[in-house]
């Protein structure tokens, strides 16, 4: 997120999902102040040959579908609503670089044990390919639109990109934390197999923190499964919205995006991942 006025993404597809999560992308929209553009993809994969022809006339219908679905749900807040036909991936990537999107807000379906990580591709390739924030949950039924209690989940290493991102998500926490009147609280977890000499110096950070948030802000520890410590930490204190990176080797997901999906159905909270 930059410090200019914010812009939203939010891709719709038609479905229950997409109703559900309007409410909770409105609220984000007014909240931050934020220009939306709704977006729509056409698979062209999956149209058959013989009726290439009838593109045309699809996209004229689901444009219509589009500019009805946001006129009902965010009245005079949309900046622009756009059909677009090709792989629903590449051209929500190239439309959120093209147009300088801040945070994209993916809800996604409930997913069974064995096939959330294999059939929700989408988000997972959103996470691995985007440079905007990615705001993304299955449980809409099960959360507030205004989170009250964020959880940031930051990890440390020798690693000047890392840095670079652990501030990145300060920047849009102190955001989140003015826009939404919330309190936050932050969270590293300590890999078990860490040797005792690779301690991490936490206090340039923790300094850093405390120059947004105060010399109360809680910096907590814990060590083992992130996946597991995260949800553990949020449900103890009632966070409603986990902020995390995007993973890389030996945090959350081994460098596989597709991973931080975890968070969101160990949780049920929303989670907001900042590149």
């Amino acid at each position: 997120m930059t410090p200019a006025r914010h812009k939203v993404l939010f891709p719709v597809d038609f479905s229950a999902r997409s109703v559900v999560a309007a409410p909770h992308v409105k609220t984000w929209v007014d909240r931050l102040d934020a220009a939306l553009d709704t977006l729509h993809v056409v698979n062209r994969d999956a149209v058959p040959s013989e009726q290439e022809d009838e593109l045309p006339n699809l996209i004229e219908k689901r444009m219509a579908d589009l500019k009805h679905f946001s006129d009902r749900h965010f009245g005079e807040n949309v900046a622009s609503c756009t059909v677009l036909a090709g792989g629903i991936a590449d051209e929500i990537e190239q439309f959120a670089k093209r147009e300088e999107i801040d945070l994209i807000m993916m809800p996604r379906d409930h997913q069974n044990l064995a096939t959330r990580f294999f059939q929700d591709s989408l988000t997972a390739a959103l996470l691995e390919r985007c440079t905007a924030s990615v705001w993304t949950t299955e449980h809409l039924d099960e959360v507030p639109a205004v989170p009250r209690s964020i959880l940031c989940a930051v990890h440390f290493e020798r690693d000047a990109s890392l840095d670079a991102q652990n501030d990145r998500m300060l920047q849009a926490v102190r955001e989140l934390v003015s826009r939404f009147e919330a309190s936050v609280a932050f969270l590293h977890v300590e890999r078990e197999s860490r040797d005792s000499g690779e301690a991490t110096d936490l206090e340039p950070w923790k300094m850093r923190a405390q120059e947004f948030f105060g010399s109360s802000v809680k910096l907590l520890r814990k060590s083992g499964d992130v996946v597991m410590a995260i949800s553990d930490t949020a449900k103890e204190l009632s966070a409603d919205l986990i902020v995390v990176g995007r993973t890389r080797p030996e945090t959350i997901g081994l460098g596989r995006q597709v991973h931080l999906l975890k968070v969101d159905h160990a949780t049920h909270r929303p989670v907001l991942s900042v590149w």
